[in-house]
């Protein structure tokens, strides 16, 4: 509300400064221009002559606006309407502004802004008029902004007021819902109205944070029931052989086995929990400070070298068609931890005899890689349960795993700003990776 008068105040201040300051002008200039018509008038004529002429003005002047007067060197007055000299300088050229008349009620004295000017002779002329109009626009003109000064602070305070209404009631929606949630309604929504203003964008960023924070929050309970669920069956393997090597009668060859099994267990918990802290992290965005630009191409073809070994083991065809020198900015570990979770799913589900057509190319300036297998697929409806934590199709939980590989693969993809897919190869599973454009 201040700022807002304070402005205002300042506008009408200058209107008002610049209208009078108008006025002024404009009477000065006719003021000049008489005098020079009577300087004129008397190099002609003489004094006589402005005495005519002055008289003239007079009795022309029927608003009574003209102030005149015409006096010699010995300060006679030989012709005008002021009885003798107002005061002031007599210079040339100087303005002097004077009382005129008498005060009537409570009003300023009238007052007259007047021109003289030295003649010939010693004469003087004085020329001016009266200010009553602009003394009567002054007090018009402040009045009004007297009016407009109580108008703009009334109007700015129900202003003022109705804005800060508007905007606690907005603010207020946002405080209830946050509210809700730190009461434990986390699918509480702050209100969008559909304005399209600031707090409906705010609203929206808000309802965004609150959706991703319930997503994590629903993912760590996923992954906490996943993990209680999935890892008792190896714990439980893993009490019982250790409670076997407590049986009397247990031979060295039995308990050296029994260790040699639980070791693996163990090893095998370790891993699960590796590949989850590892996915944590990617999704948390961590090692993005540490992408550099890399061969890619190199990457896939030692991640293939690795497990072509695994693959000839089970007769397959790996067809590959890698574009050499490719180069991408990222983690060089974490793609070839991406590359060889999903070649090693290919090559476990694929059977024995069967072929994985493997191909890395550049399109558009984005990295295009690819995996296709000839193994049995998985449905369509169910593709997109892939990339969850610990998920794992009915025919699949026999073979070895635990189901995070394609998490991570998923978690590395999304830290790289790429995409993910996954399709029918019939038979088969296609799996590609889309890349972001190098930078």
């Amino acid at each position: 509300m201040v700022t807002f008068g304070a402005s205002v105040t300042a506008l009408l201040i200058f209107v008002y400064t610049s209208i009078i300051n108008d006025m002024e002008e404009d009477l000065k200039h006719s003021i000049e221009v008489q005098v020079a018509d009577l300087s004129q008038q008397f190099a002609t004529n003489g004094a006589a002559g402005v005495t005519t002429a002055i008289q003239t003005l007079l009795d022309k002047d029927q608003d009574k606006t003209l102030v005149l007067m015409l006096i010699d060197h010995d300060w006679h007055v030989l012709a005008g309407n002021l009885p003798l000299w107002p005061g002031g300088k007599t210079r040339m050229g100087t303005w002097i502004t004077f009382p005129v008349g008498k005060n009537e009620g409570t009003g300023p004295t009238p007052k007259a802004i007047a021109l003289n000017t030295t003649l010939p002779g010693g004469n003087i002329l004085l020329v001016g008029r009266k200010m009553g109009y602009i003394e009567h626009v002054h007090e018009l003109i402040v009045e009004v902004l007297y009016f407009c000064f109580g108008v703009m602070f009334v109007l700015a305070a129900v202003g003022g007021m109705l804005l800060s209404w508007m905007i606690y009631r907005r603010i207020e929606t946002v405080n209830q819902a946050f509210r809700s949630v730190a009461a434990g309604a986390l699918y509480t929504r702050v209100k969008v109205l559909g304005t399209g203003d600031e707090f409906d964008r705010l609203s929206m960023h808000l309802n965004r944070t609150l959706t991703r924070i319930c997503e994590l929050i629903d993912g760590v309970r996923d992954i906490s029931y996943s993990v209680a669920h999935d890892l008792r069956t190896p714990l439980h393997r893993l009490r019982q052989r250790l409670e076997s090597l407590l049986s009397p009668g247990t031979s060295k060859e039995q308990m050296s086995e029994q260790i040699r099994a639980s070791l693996g267990e163990i090893d095998s918990l370790v891993a699960t929990f590796n590949a989850i802290l590892r996915i944590a992290q990617a999704e948390m965005g961590a090692g993005v400070e540490q992408f550099g630009l890399f061969n890619v191409s190199e990457a896939t073809v030692d991640v293939i070298d690795l497990y072509r070994p695994v693959a000839e083991e089970k007769s397959q065809t790996l067809m590959t068609t890698i574009a050499e020198d490719i180069m991408l900015n990222g983690d060089r570990h974490l793609i070839s931890q991406m590359i060889a979770n999903v070649l090693d799913n290919a090559i476990k589900y694929t059977p024995k005899g069967g072929t994985i057509r493997i191909s890395l190319s550049l399109a558009d300036h984005r990295v295009h890689f690819e995996v296709a297998d000839s193994g049995p697929g998985v449905p369509v409806d169910l593709q997109h349960k892939l990339t969850e934590k610990f998920f794992r199709l009915e025919q699949s939980r026999s073979s070895p795993g635990n189901g995070l590989g394609l998490s991570l693969v998923s978690a590395a993809v999304k830290l790289h700003k790429g995409e993910l897919k996954f399709e029918d190869n019939i038979p088969g599973l296609k799996v590609s990776i889309l890349l972001p454009e190098i930078k």
